[in-house]
């Protein structure tokens, strides 16, 4: 009877802790946004189960974005990539659709790389570029409680196109290559944006290695916005 009892209470204790869990999921609400959103699968679910939840989606590619319209109330569509100069630039479309990006693949590195991926340049497109600052002001956007980054190489860029708004950010993921030859000519490095993100008054809390140990997930924290939170 012991064991038995043990067992219902263990059990107990998982549901109550999974249900907990769920309202925390369900209770999101606020702005989120999700630069690099390929499919949206990464903050489509949050805003299916929270609508007083407000995803920004940035895709860049349209024949992606186009996918993704007319999904949800609370899930808007931006197709364009997010830079530090609001106009246009050139997205080098790649075989291997998420690993599409503003830089130029290094064939060096694709030669090196860990894993089964079809990673070539097939075509380029013209796309719309903006700053962060320019969207948040435009659309009157005053805090972001989560910025979600997937922007193949040009992550610390996205970063800097918020400007003097970063302060209105409250939580940063990202991805970052960490591999002595990154995929594209030009990717920022990790050191460089866990440097400039701590000045920016910004701490890492998360790490998650990926692809192998090639990349890594970051998660920051706004260090002041987090005081406040704590201190009201």
């Amino acid at each position: 009877m012991g064991l038995i009892t043990d067992v219902v209470h263990f059990t107990g204790r998982s549901f109550r802790k999974a249900g907990r869990i769920l309202m925390d999921y369900r209770s999101l609400r606020g702005v989120w946004l999700d630069v690099g959103a390929f499919k949206g699968e990464h903050c489509y679910g949050y805003a299916l189960f929270n609508p007083s939840l407000r995803v920004f989606a940035f895709e860049p590619n349209l024949h992606l974005a186009v996918k993704l319209f007319n999904l949800l109330p609370n899930f808007f569509v931006v197709p364009a990539a997010v830079t530090e100069t609001d106009g246009s630039a050139e997205l080098n479309v790649n075989a291997f659709p998420a690993a599409s990006s503003l830089l130029p693949l290094d064939s060096d590195a694709v030669d090196r790389w860990v894993g089964d991926l079809d990673l070539r340049e097939v075509s380029k497109m013209t796309v719309p570029t903006i700053r962060l600052d320019t969207f948040l002001n435009l659309t009157g956007i005053k805090t972001v409680d989560y910025l979600k980054i997937d922007a193949q190489g040009t992550d610390l860029a996205v970063v800097k196109s918020a400007g003097s708004r970063l302060k209105d950010i409250r939580k940063i993921y990202l991805e970052v290559y960490v591999t002595p030859h990154p995929l594209y000519h030009g990717a920022c490095t990790k050191s460089e944006i866990v440097e400039y993100l701590e000045a920016q008054g910004f701490s890492l809390v998360g790490v998650e290695p990926q692809s192998d140990g090639q990349e890594e997930n970051l998660t920051f924290e706004n260090t002041a916005a987090r005081a406040i939170s704590n201190a009201s």
